[in-house]
């Protein structure tokens, strides 16, 4: 059994829907029990790269993609088997966060960090701020006079050696081939307190209020007005995957890793109508068994 871990890197805004509501969002997003860090369920990723392998097969003209996806998904039918790929929860990595200096910050926590580093077993050291402290690389620019504005959240911004092998790492995993865009994300990488970031993945997301015109009217049907929460544009969140050799011709597993070294853009979530949940999936390298 092969294991890899895997980005999420959110191009538009992302609902993966929680399925019901107990505040006074209609719609939230999905969250860890626990944490409650938002997370995309394993469920979705492993359904969305089924259609997407699914859909690769269906227009291949070479034979050695005939059959993949049912041997890497498993069968749909009442007396079908398992499939070889098991895939967990995305978590959430950096969670881009409006600042007065600089437009966005990516933010994260040493918790988040701490979980990040033990599924790709890194050897960085933590960065560990103070209360109402922001580490952050040299050159970050989303602070003056060290003081760094995230929402309405001032916070004493330092720079951190510790921080930037961490944003030089995550920055190379989304943008391997773009020294620019990998550049820009790298130094507005900011670690925050584990309560500063808690408190941002909650009330730092996008909310937006959707209403249904009646066709024949024109006007906004009777109670059709209803909010939405969503994950912005560019999160970023990262899982593992395994692949169980055992239950899946080498030929075939060698297929599914070409298919995903392709960093695909799936459709993941609701609202796919209104182009929300556009999706990089980047595959990184593999853990071994």
């Amino acid at each position: 059994m092969s294991f890899h871990v895997y980005h999420l890197f959110s191009h538009t805004i992302l609902h993966c829907g929680a399925g019901q509501s107990v505040g006074i969002v209609d719609q939230p997003i999905a969250r860890e029990r626990a944490s409650y860090l938002p997370i995309v369920p394993g469920s979705t990723v492993r359904g969305v790269l089924k259609a997407h392998v699914s859909d690769t097969e269906s227009v291949a003209e070479t034979p050695a993609l005939q059959g993949l996806s049912e041997s890497i998904f498993g069968s749909s039918t009442s007396n079908g088997r398992a499939g070889a790929l098991s895939i967990t929860d995305a978590h959430l990595l950096l969670l881009p966060v409006r600042t007065v200096y600089g437009i966005l910050a990516y933010a994260t926590c040493p918790f988040i960090l701490q979980r990040y580093k033990q599924d790709r077993e890194l050897d960085f050291s933590l960065p560990m701020p103070s209360e109402k402290q922001a580490l952050c690389p040299n050159d970050n620019p989303n602070h003056q006079d060290n003081v760094m504005v995230l929402e309405d959240l001032d916070l004493d911004a330092q720079t951190s050696g510790d921080v930037e092998p961490w944003a030089k790492d995550i920055a190379q995993c989304i943008y391997p081939n773009n020294e620019e865009s990998r550049e820009s994300m790298r130094k507005r990488i900011v670690v925050l307190p584990d309560t500063v970031f808690s408190f941002l993945a909650e009330t730092a997301t996008e909310i937006r209020t959707r209403i249904r015109i009646n066709e024949t009217t024109g006007v906004v049907d009777n109670g059709a007005l209803w909010s939405e929460e969503n994950l912005p544009a560019e999160s970023i969140l990262w899982g593992v995957y395994s692949v169980d050799h055992n239950r899946c011709h080498e030929q075939y597993v060698r297929e599914l890793n070409h298919i995903l070294k392709e960093k695909p853009l799936l459709q993941m979530g609701g609202n796919m109508g209104t182009g929300s949940g556009l999706v990089q999936f980047i595959s990184l390298e593999d853990k071994g068994e």
